[in-house]
């Protein structure tokens, strides 16, 4: 969804009104006339403001910082273009699994074939003291930009060595179809107990 934007009057800059409606007309995204900013709204002439629904759930963080370069940064800082380096995490967002009690998430027949591996894009994670068990999901891999608590509150739970890096072979497997000899290992020995 698109939130269209406007003031309430050409003289005030922070009271707006707006409309939400689908991002489906034919000049989203293309030139428009912004000349009377919003305060707090830095949206330039091609951009458009989303409005989508979210939720924090838990994620495995794949790689915990991209790397920054402070000759970069000053450079970045003196052009105004701070947005072209900043911290980021790579995490991978965990789904829950449909109970008796809870109607949401992934129905168990399909969890029972994802034991088994017969996906490439899930990965089950079982029930630990903090956290219920879940699918990861990489089809679904994100980006979060900084360390407010808005976008991420890291805990002490931690997958094992092991699980990491098996968890980043099928990540490989998921983005190219190739697996590496350890990969098509496991999975031959999970496949073959999935009951046909």
């Amino acid at each position: 969804m698109i939130l269209d934007v406007e003031r309430n009057s050409p003289e005030e800059h922070e009271a707006v009104k707006f409309k939400m409606r689908q991002a489906n007309q034919a000049g989203d995204f293309t030139r428009r006339d912004r000349s009377l900013p919003i305060k707090y709204l830095e949206i330039t002439s091609s951009e458009e403001l989303l409005v989508q629904q979210a939720k924090k759930r838990p994620a495995v963080i794949l790689s915990s910082s991209v790397d920054q370069y402070e000759d970069i940064r000053q450079l970045l800082k003196q052009k105004g273009k701070r947005h072209q380096q900043e911290d980021a995490i790579f995490v991978v967002p965990c789904y829950g699994i449909q109970t008796e009690f809870d109607p949401y998430g992934f129905i168990p027949e399909i969890v029972f074939r994802i034991r088994h591996m017969l996906y490439r894009q899930f990965f089950y994670v079982p029930a630990s003291k903090k956290f219920d068990e879940g699918v990861l999901r990489l089809d679904r891999i994100q980006v979060v930009v900084g360390r407010d608590r808005s976008a991420i509150e890291p805990s002490d739970v931690c997958l094992s060595q092991e699980v990491t890096d098996f968890l980043l072979a099928l990540f490989s497997y998921c983005l190219t179809g190739a697996e590496s000899d350890d990969l098509t290992a496991i999975l031959d020995l999970t496949r073959k107990k999935y009951p046909k």
